[in-house]
């Protein structure tokens, strides 16, 4: 039993590690909310809705600088995303593209949440979770996400 604390205590860090390193991918990707051809279905797993993703990945972890909780100008809680520069001009285009439809973020290939692009968005964007806002597990599940860097 002893023997093989040493691999379970040397799994544990080197999964830590790339959770730290940012090797654990998030990506951000086009989405859309009605069938597109050669994209690929899935249901998000708040609202149970599908949704078409996109096989190319436009955004990662590395291009996120940091995520932090925010107060709407209503008083709702929402999430604030800080991307790099080169995370920003991604962000750009991706939005520009997707003004009015859905992006789809994902963690290790799987759909967490599929907000609709309502602003153009560039070195900041915020999550607010539309009508009704984020609740208070949305909000952490999303900072947990965006903190796998």
């Amino acid at each position: 039993m002893y023997k093989k604390s040493p691999v379970l205590i040397g799994l544990v860090v080197v999964m830590l590690a790339s959770v730290i390193n940012g090797q654990i991918p998030l990506e951000i990707r086009a989405a859309s909310s009605s069938a597109t051809r050669g994209w690929q279905q899935m249901k998000t797993p708040l609202a149970k809705q599908d949704v078409w993703v996109s096989p190319t990945s436009r955004l990662t972890s590395a291009d996120v600088e940091r995520a932090e909780v925010r107060t709407l100008p209503n008083g709702d809680p929402a999430i604030g995303v800080v991307f790099t520069d080169e995370g920003a001009r991604k962000m750009d285009a991706l939005a520009t593209e997707q003004m009015g439809q859905l992006i789809a973020i994902l963690l290790d290939g799987r759909l967490v949440w599929a907000p609709i692009v309502r602003t153009n968005i560039s070195k900041e964007a915020v999550l607010s979770g539309g009508p009704g806002g984020l609740t208070p597990a949305e909000i952490e599940r999303l900072l947990a996400i965006f903190k796998v860097r």
